[in-house]
């Protein structure tokens, strides 16, 4: 009991302190907010996805907190087994460490054996012990801040991709008929001509990509800052500023209803950013009480397909995601860096 006591201690001030953080999801301990990312990302992705939300890689800075990471990772990220990416590491074999934050390092929890001779470090979620590991492993990250600084959102950088359009469909129109009266004395001279029908190619816009099934145009854009684009209400349904996104192009968040499709997804998600980043899709959660959610299309058409992954929806996240894996996850909202499908009819 008397072991016990500090840390039940410590985490009833952490929870007590937890409205100081950005969002709901996210949980203070020390003097830091930590949030849980169920996405699987190599560790220079991973280190990205944190910056470009004004946090780093977490910063674990004593024992406690490495077990409560610990155990907070294996219900955040449904597993008792596994690893997550933590915020050390070092430029080569055998220098010293440094955290993402630029914290001293003046606590290690290494297992046995390690360090070894791979230089980015990842926390056990059975024990709280560290691992180091080669930084193109994927896995699961928590990211950390202080609620107290002031923090600014990395800059985003927008990729623009041109496709060619493969198909082109020709539209008919209806002939136009042109009479010409001409009135001479004393005679009147009726002269008819018919004008052949004229044809007017089809296509898709600059940088959508057409998918025949659905008649539709499809096109994966940078979701960037919020401050990039109008100010919309803090009780907007869910998608509404990754549809306003889209309605740049005009187009609106595309919805997915076959393999196929969420095939070329993936396909369009590598294109555009050449790793494992995800996109928003048009699926959104409507009831974030009960149990995995209740989830609809953003256009209101029937959830007759869906590719969640192993351990998702999560009850309380907002919106889906793919990525080139295919697979959907579920989260509280998009990064900066990351995607929006969009679609607009062919």
């Amino acid at each position: 009991m008397l072991i016990l006591l500090p840390v039940f201690v410590f985490g009833f001030v952490g929870l007590s302190e937890a409205a100081s953080c950005r969002y709901p999801h996210e949980k203070f301990i020390g003097t830091r907010c930590y949030s849980f990312v169920s996405k699987r990302h190599p560790y220079a992705a991973a280190e990205e996805y944190c910056h470009s939300h004004g946090y780093k890689l977490a910063t674990v800075d004593s024992a406690i907190t490495a077990n409560f990471l610990a155990s907070s990772a294996a219900t955040e990220f449904g597993s008792n087994n596994g690893q997550f990416w933590i915020g050390l590491s070092r430029k080569k074999d055998y220098t010293l460490f440094f955290w993402d934050d630029g914290t001293s390092v003046a606590y290690t929890n290494f297992e046995a054996g390690f360090p070894n001779t791979k230089d980015y470090v990842a926390e056990n979620v059975r024990n709280g012990r560290w691992q180091t590991l080669a930084q193109h492993i994927e896995l699961e990250f928590v990211c950390s801040y202080d609620p107290l600084a002031t923090t600014t959102l990395a800059p985003t950088t927008t990729v623009t991709t041109t496709r060619i359009p493969t198909t082109t469909t020709v539209r008919k129109t209806t002939p136009t008929t042109v009479t010409t009266v001409t009135t001479r004395k004393p005679t009147t001279v009726t002269t008819t001509t018919t004008i052949p029908p004229t044809t007017t190619p089809k296509a898709c816009p600059r940088g959508f990509t057409l998918f025949e099934a659905t008649q539709k145009c499809y096109i994966v854009l940078v979701y960037g800052n919020d401050s990039d684009y109008p100010d919309v209400p803090d009780d907007a349904p869910f998608l509404t500023r990754e549809n306003q996104r889209c309605a740049k192009y005009g187009a609106t968040v595309a919805t997915v209803h076959s393999s196929d499709l969420n095939d070329l997804f993936r396909s369009l998600i590598y294109d555009r950013f050449n790793d494992t980043r995800y996109a928003t899709i048009g699926l959104r959660n409507t009831d974030l009480k009960t149990l995995g959610g209740k989830w609809q299309w953003f256009d209101g058409s029937a959830t007759d397909y869906l590719n969640f992954g192993n351990m998702f929806p999560k009850t309380g996240d907002y919106i889906a995601q793919t990525s080139s894996q295919g697979f959907w996850v579920t989260y509280t909202h998009t990064a900066p860096n990351e995607g929006v499908v969009c679609s607009v009819d062919f």
